[in-house]
């Protein structure tokens, strides 16, 4: 899988950009802040459907784009993919709401206007960024969201199970805390708690599925980036009383346990209004020589345990469909010397197509830019730029 050609307008700080690609590679430099990261994010969205490090939709259109009668962002990739050709644009309108901008996305593939369910995953990609460190040490929904946007792009079932999902639960905590003022009888939960169980089933059988996998995966990469240091992935699902290992379960035995944990936690769900058990609490742990990373890993450990996941997010993604995922890296070199900076892009292996980001071309091998489509990156501008000259360094070596 390859992008071929890139639009963007007023996504972040970006203003109107065509970018064509050769290759393999493709490499971006600029200073912080200039619209590496925003870039990536804005092929991301392509794959996704979903904003990374926004709250709204509408935080992704550039505030110079607020100045006109229709305020919008719009990204759009020309991608070769194995089934053929492809057409990708996804737009995001802003208009003004009581409590700020709301944002309204939409999106068409090959021309034709489609749900963002049915969007996602026609082209796959993984972003790695210095905010993935969060994802080791931060909020479980972290961790949830790492395995929610990789199935989604492979598991169409997955992503509709979760909306669902997230749905039904909105309406049960709801009448939870109407039970608790009274108005409302335990006698109304039953329906909720059926559609509940009937997705959360999906969601805790895919979710164990792809842990077991990603974990295998995980472990091959960190053996090759940190040797002598074992990564192990574990699920740890919000479900009481299981009635064996989740990786051995069925969705009907997950449905019938989660029917249970939602029968027997009637009380405590009611006397905190909301419901405590469910994949919406799920975790996943990770840990180096049986060691929580969280608590005994260095920043430098956490980092390479967060680069494994990325990568095994990649081959897990050409596992489930036949091709390779575009692989987008902000800034991965930056804290990294000369071997270990090696070690890396080696272990990245062969991918159908990558796109890097750094602030210095001698981070990079010269043998990694030969070839390469080369970019510099500066006030939200994109311009092609010249292979650096061997032995120069930037102004801000």
């Amino acid at each position: 899988m390859r992008l071929l050609e890139l639009e963007v307008t007023g996504y972040r700080n970006l203003g109107r950009i065509d970018l064509a690609f050769q290759g393999d590679r493709a490499v971006f430099v600029g200073e912080n802040a200039q619209g590496k990261s925003n870039l990536l994010e804005a092929i991301y969205l392509l794959a996704t459907m979903r904003a990374a490090r926004a709250e709204t939709d509408a935080q992704v259109v550039s505030r110079a784009a607020f100045d006109e009668v229709l305020p919008a962002a719009r990204v759009v990739g020309h991608v070769s993919t194995a089934a053929g050709p492809l057409k990708i644009e996804v737009t995001v309108v802003a208009r003004d709401g009581a409590t700020g901008p709301i944002g309204t996305k939409t999106v068409k593939v090959n021309g034709v206007a489609k749900r963002m369910a049915d969007a996602i995953g026609r082209m796959t990609a993984v972003l790695f960024t210095a905010d993935d460190l969060e994802m080791i040490t931060g909020a479980p929904s972290l961790r949830r969201r790492y395995l929610d946007t990789t199935l989604a792009q492979v598991e169409p079932h997955y992503a509709n199970a979760r909306s669902r999902f997230e749905r039904v639960l909105t309406q049960r905590n709801s009448l939870l805390k109407r039970i608790r003022e009274g108005l409302a009888g335990e006698d109304e939960l039953p329906f909720w708690d059926e559609e509940l169980s009937k997705h959360g089933a999906v969601l805790f059988h895919r979710r164990a599925q792809a842990t077991g996998t990603i974990s295998r995966l995980a472990r091959t990469v960190h053996a090759q980036l940190a040797p002598g240091e074992a990564l192990a992935v574990a699920y740890r699902p919000r479900i009481d009383t299981l009635p064996g290992e989740i990786e051995s379960l069925t969705e009907d035995e997950l449905l019938e346990a989660y029917s249970r944990a939602l029968a027997s936690g009637v009380r405590r769900d009611t006397a905190a209004g909301m419901t405590l058990s469910g994949p919406h609490r799920d975790d996943v742990e990770f840990s180096l020589d049986e060691f929580a990373v969280a608590g005994f890993a260095s920043r430098a450990q956490q980092r390479t345990v967060a680069l494994s996941l990325r990568l095994a997010e990649a081959k897990f993604l050409e596992e489930r469909r036949g091709e390779a995922p575009l692989l987008l890296l902000d800034d991965i070199l930056s804290e990294m010397d000369a071997a270990r900076r090696g070690t890396v892009l080696t272990a990245i292996g062969d991918v159908d197509q990558m796109m890097v980001t750094g602030t210095d071309w001698d981070r990079f091998p010269a043998d990694f830019l030969a070839g390469a489509s080369l970019f510099a990156v500066e006030g939200g501008t994109v311009q092609p730029a010249a292979p650096p000259v061997p032995g120069a360094r930037t102004a801000d070596s």
